[in-house]
């Protein structure tokens, strides 16, 4: 059997998805990757193929981009017919099934998380639902990471196309950090903030909860893919020297442990693997009850749910005076992360899930 990865770029393939390709070429599958950089791909095959997906507003208009990016998905189709193509990233997926809708194919759709959720507006919703209701019959399985999207896509796309819900793409939980070797700390110090420079990852409001908190002995880091220098300016012009900005560090995994909160203002998630990694490693949580969030986040129990960016210093201040509820807390966010949100885990069920739906597929 054969497997084609499709993605907008190679960082989706690189960071989250490149032990799922080795375990299924370890189970016998013949795996290629299509993305727009293939260069950039740490997965080398001369079987990969490159598609020049959408990667910035100004091509989304750009009739030419589009014409292209037809010819080179018809392309890679005619080379890999019999193939079963993996789908992930919304820009990736809805083109493919697009483009495809003359072809009969097998095609299976990770949702990392539909371009629509329970607060989008209503327009906006409507949109993307018509867009992905048409798609869903050119899609042949459904894996979704949490419930609202789990739901949609089980009850209400025309066609009754295989669902299933797994826990997101996988954790390193071989270096979880065990109950036996639990230390309480006595003091919030250090707060980390992971998520690409981007407003609707929350920034605006950082600066503000950060600003609310100049007076108190926190430090709050952002790590993050993207231009940050519009965050730097209002940081600059407003004087908060509480709030840094930092380039995305490949390491920070090593480094989590070594902060005490994570605060998550994104607007939109799938199943956020910032959240999931911070929690196995003790650290609560402080977000927004959103969608993916609300599959992690118990209120009160490994973390807090807020409705307004002022709701965080009081929270954060809540937990550094009241050190048995942090350190209880601290707890029960470790314990939150189970051996089911492991990359064994998700790899072995992704195969049986491919498995099952194509098991006559050559």
């Amino acid at each position: 059997m054969e497997v084609v990865f499709v993605c907008t770029k190679s960082i989706t393939f690189n960071t989250f998805l490149k032990s799922q390709a080795i375990y299924l070429s370890k189970k016998g599958f013949k795996v290629k990757v299509a993305c727009s950089d293939i260069k950039n791909l740490n997965f080398k095959n001369k079987l990969n193929h490159t598609i020049d997906f959408p990667t910035k507003y100004t091509d989304l208009i750009n009739i030419f981009k589009y014409v292209k990016i037809f010819l080179q998905i018809k392309e890679l189709i005619k080379k890999n017919r019999t193939s079963i193509f993996y789908l992930h990233t919304p820009v990736a997926s809805h083109l493919f099934r697009l483009f495809a809708i003359l072809y009969r194919l097998k095609i299976v759709y990770f949702v990392h998380g539909f371009r629509f959720t329970s607060k989008t507006n209503f327009l906006r919703s409507i949109f993307f639902k018509i867009i992905e209701k048409i798609l869903s019959l050119k899609t042949n399985v459904f894996i979704t990471i949490n419930n609202e999207d789990f739901y949609y896509a089980k009850h209400n796309l025309f066609t009754k196309v295989p669902t299933y819900k797994i826990n997101g793409v996988g954790l390193d939980l071989h270096k979880k950090q065990s109950n036996f070797l639990f230390k309480k700390k006595n003091k919030i110090h250090k707060i980390l903030v992971i998520g690409a420079y981007k407003k609707s990852k929350g920034y605006i409001d950082l600066l503000k909860i950060a600003d609310l908190l100049k007076k108190q002995d926190f430090k709050i880091e952002c790590y993050g893919y993207g231009n940050h220098k519009k965050f730097q300016f209002i940081k600059i012009k407003k004087k908060i020297n509480n709030i840094s900005f930092k380039k995305f560090d490949v390491n920070l995994k090593s480094r989590i442990k070594d902060y005490d909160i994570l605060l998550h203002l994104s607007k939109r998630e799938g199943l956020p693997v910032s959240v999931m990694e911070c929690l196995a490693q003790g650290l609560p949580v402080i977000c927004n009850k959103i969608r993916g969030n609300s599959d992690l986040i118990k209120d009160g129990f490994n973390g807090f749910f807020v409705s307004s960016y002022k709701d965080v210093p009081n929270k954060i201040l809540y937990l550094s005076l009241e050190k048995e509820i942090f350190n209880r807390m601290r707890n029960n966010a470790i314990n939150s992360i189970t051996k089911n949100f492991s990359k064994e885990k998700i790899n072995q069920t992704i195969y049986k899930i491919i498995k099952k739906n194509f098991r006559n597929s050559k």
